[in-house]
């Protein structure tokens, strides 16, 4: 099983500050913008690596979801195998693919959807982002210190390549 880095997640108390200090940094391109757990965020690509900033803003404690804390993205082509793999090694999953569909129909903070998103990187819309074929599968597990571990395997259309 091969494992590429693929993102680094990150709470910060500005997100749209934070990417547009990318932006004009680091020649940045936003990727996709909206609210998780009805938390504003930005994932952006800087320098070669994919960031996600999560807007945290008088968060007295980390959130219960292991998505929304700081986080190593990891990027894999078949995350039933990969799950089967690190199983076999003796991790522990606290996000499994089926669990995530479930919170994506759930309702978040406000009555919010779990995952809203109000800006897609061209060629892609929000409009179009549901029939291009784009798919995000994920599971998350737990390593030493607190460090949480995402998998993820993307299903991007031909000419797009955000990660």
């Amino acid at each position: 099983m091969e494992y590429r880095f693929m993102e680094v997640s990150m709470a910060c108390s500005d997100c749209e500050e934070m990417a547009a200090f990318f932006e004009r940094m680091f020649d940045a391109k936003v990727i996709f913008k909206g609210r998780m757990a009805g938390e504003p965020f930005v994932r952006i690509v800087a320098c070669g690596i994919t960031f996600i900033f999560r807007q945290e803003t008088g968060r007295a404690t980390p959130p219960p979801d292991p998505h929304f804390r700081n986080h190593l993205g990891l990027k894999v082509s078949d995350l039933s195998g990969a799950i089967a793999d690190l199983k076999s090694r003796g991790a522990r999953f606290v996000i499994e693919p089926e669990m995530v569909a479930k919170m994506q129909q759930q309702k978040g903070q406000g009555g919010a959807p779990y995952l809203v998103t109000t800006f897609v990187a061209e060629p892609l819309s929000v409009d179009t982002i549901a029939e291009s074929g784009y798919r995000h599968d994920l599971a998350i597990f737990e390593g030493p210190d607190g460090l949480y571990l995402e998998l993820n395997e993307v299903h991007q259309p031909q000419g797009v390549d955000w990660f």
